[in-house]
């Protein structure tokens, strides 16, 4: 199967899992994401499937840590810088011994610098996964930071760790001074190489805001390699690549305040493109997951040894577990990492540390960057160990999911999800009304009323049959008001019938089917074609043609001055709360059929106006409802951004307005 193909289907199977976590809330996401590829793992060709361990670091690690660097609130960081190290290496390296020696004699039949590899692969902790078990818990702040910090660098000591092993592994020989040099090496290494060329292209960043070419087009592709090409250069002076990718995003985040002066747009864009990035890729690897099980126990039970070998692989990542969580444990205990906590909390922050430490991506990539031959013969026991380190990463998932509900309170917010509609419902009613008493052309400032009522977030789809009674009532008016225009002697009669007859033919278009509206484009287009033919035959002067068309759009766009803002003020008198979604579907349908007939050059610049007093009136409603302490800061904040990201959209596409 192609490569592209498979990482295709992964792809869909991550959204797909996505789009499932917003529905199933009992279940962490990567517990779905592990699910949803095992069952991938049925379909022909994908369940024996394997994609190249080289990938893993370079293609999803890097990225993932230059972002979770890049994400650090540095201040933070330092505060609590000793015990981050604490736990990030002191903690990583002694778990990693003790864990090695007791995989070595819980599997006497492996080498024992593969056991410490398995010890270094189920060592690294990770943040998103636990963010995804304690979304919904109210964590302590210090817990939560303390594993966040861990996190970031320990990953780093795994991997290091890791390499290590593999490397005694490959050559037979391992030297504890040397082992520890080279640890140094490849650790001190790599935060200097990511330190210095972190630098160098937040420095090309800052260079290109400064002459003007801080576009989207060269800043965020520009953000996009830089993971990987950090993270290979660190690789070529043979210094840990992710630490170096660590060390490049928090220098982006020292460097956050000057970096502001970039414009809008690149901000935006940047920010969304690696969240989204990001997403897929900690789905990616799970999913990977899913597909690949099946084929590590198939690969496990067919190599000669009984079915009860994969109950007691299964027995060994149980108690490896156990043990990680009882080390943790005495770790913080023995205050050989002193974090800030009250002297009544301390037991259950303790618990929540050692519980907490969850293992997701990067013990996953470990574990398939393990090569698959080695010296031209497979890789011995890398089946076991894989088998291992997922049934460790499942129990750090589980486990928590089970039991933090019953040790934790649910999250709590000073506003509840009926505040944030309540009030960002009365902030938009507040905004339009000052747009109708600005008084301006009625259907520039329907356009502005439409777009405003578009932030409401109404999910709800216009009904058919209710849409069209609403319609019908509509055009009864437009003939009601037609024929008072021909009395009064405002339109002729043959202006009155050639309106009618336009509108006849829209509403008839509205009732269409898609392949009813097709046969009719089609067979317009050919009596145009053939129009344009006999002009030709007949020598017609296009002028005189263009001509007569202007004249019918001028006829048709005075009686539309007359009629649209009477239809306008109709709908706005009907509007409530059960037709609210036809009533704007309606004017914007009448809006659209206005404009077409019109010509006004002074539309947009009406519109624009409109749409910066709105905003600003929504501002102004958030900071009154703050000053009467309606609302608190933390939902003004809320309803700030909102607010913020509309008008940047509005800014970005006011064209559209026109």
């Amino acid at each position: 199967m192609s490569i592209v193909f498979f990482v295709l289907i992964l792809i869909i199977a991550t959204v797909f899992s996505n789009a499932l976590d917003t529905k199933i809330k009992f279940l962490p996401r990567a517990i779905i994401q592990i699910m949803m590829g095992l069952a991938l793992s049925f379909i022909p060709n994908f369940n024996h499937f394997n994609l190249n361990p080289e990938v893993f670091m370079l293609a999803i690690i890097a990225p993932l840590m230059f972002y979770d660097g890049m994400n650090t609130n540095i201040v933070k960081l330092k505060r609590t810088l000793s015990n981050t190290f604490s736990l990030a290496i002191g903690l990583a390296v002694v778990t990693i011994i003790l864990v090695g020696y007791l995989g070595y004699a819980l599997l006497p039949h492996i080498p024992i610098a593969l056991a410490f590899a398995l010890a270094a692969i189920i060592t690294p902790t990770d943040a998103v996964a636990v963010s995804s078990v304690t979304e919904n818990l109210d964590l302590p702040n210090e817990a939560m930071l303390s594993l966040k910090n861990e996190s970031l660098f320990n990953d780093a000591s795994g991997i290091v760790m890791f390499d290590l092993a593999l490397t005694a592994f490959h050559t037979g020989h391992f030297s504890p001074v040397l082992s520890i040099f080279n640890y140094l090496y490849v650790f001190f290494g790599g935060l200097i190489v990511g330190w210095i060329v972190g630098w160098l292209f937040v420095r090309l960043q800052l260079l290109l805001i400064e002459t003007d070419i801080d576009n989207p087009n060269i800043i965020v592709p520009i953000n996009f390699i830089k993971p990987f090409a950090i993270y290979l250069l660190a690789e070529m002076f043979d210094t840990s690549g992710i630490l170096a990718v660590v060390a490049a995003g928090l220098i982006q985040s020292t460097q956050a305040q000057s970096l502001r002066l970039t414009s809008t747009k690149t901000q935006m864009v940047s920010k969304t493109t690696y969240e989204i990035f990001t997403n897929l890729m900690n789905g990616f690897v799970f999913i990977l997951l899913g597909v690949s099980f099946p084929t590590v126990i198939y690969d496990i039970t067919n190599e000669g040894r009984q079915v009860s070998s994969l109950g007691y692989l299964i027995l060994v990542g149980i108690i490896l577990y156990i043990v990680m969580i009882i080390i943790r444990y005495l770790w913080v205990t023995l205050k050989l990492a002193n974090i800030r906590i009250r002297p009544a909390d301390k037991v259950l922050n303790h618990f929540l540390i050692a519980i907490n430490g969850i293992h997701g991506t990067i013990t996953l990539s470990m574990a398939f960057s393990i090569p698959i031959v080695l010296h031209g013969k497979i890789f011995p026991f890398r089946n076991d160990i894989i088998f291992i380190a997922a049934t460790v990463i499942i129990l750090s998932l589980l486990v928590p999911s089970i039991i933090l509900p019953l040790m934790l309170p649910a999250k709590t917010y000073s506003y509840s999800l009926e505040d944030i509609s309540t009030y960002r419902q009365k902030m938009i009613e507040y905004a339009i009304k000052r747009v109708h008493d600005a008084d301006e052309d009625p259907v520039e400032t329907q356009a502005v009323i439409a777009t405003l009522r578009s932030q409401q977030s109404i999910l709800q789809r216009p009904k058919r049959n209710a849409t069209y009674k609403i319609l019908q009532k509509c055009f009864n008016l437009e003939e009601k008001l037609l024929q008072e225009m021909v009395d009064s002697g405002e339109i002729s009669v043959k202006q009155q019938t050639f309106y009618e007859r336009m509108s006849l033919f829209q509403s008839f278009q509205l009732h269409q089917s898609f392949i009813q509206h097709f046969m009719y484009r089609a067979r317009f287009y050919f009596i145009k074609l053939s129009h344009r033919f006999k002009r030709r035959i007949k020598r017609v002067d296009p002028l005189v043609v263009t001509k007569k068309f202007n004249n019918a759009r001028d006829e048709l766009a005075q009686v539309e001055n007359e009629i649209s803002p009477q239809i306008f003020a109709y709908l706005r008198e009907h509007l409530n709360a059960d037709n609210r979604a036809e009533i704007h579907w309606i004017e914007e349908y009448y809006r659209e059929r206005h404009r077409r007939f019109q010509n006004n050059t002074r539309a947009n610049e009406i519109q624009e106006e409109l749409f910066i007093n709105a905003f600003q009136n929504e501002y102004n409603f958030i900071q009154e409802q703050l000053g009467k302490k309606n609302i608190s800061r933390e939902l003004a904040s809320l309803l700030y951004e909102q607010v913020s990201n509309d008008e940047w959209v509005y800014m970005q596409n006011d064209s559209i307005y026109a």
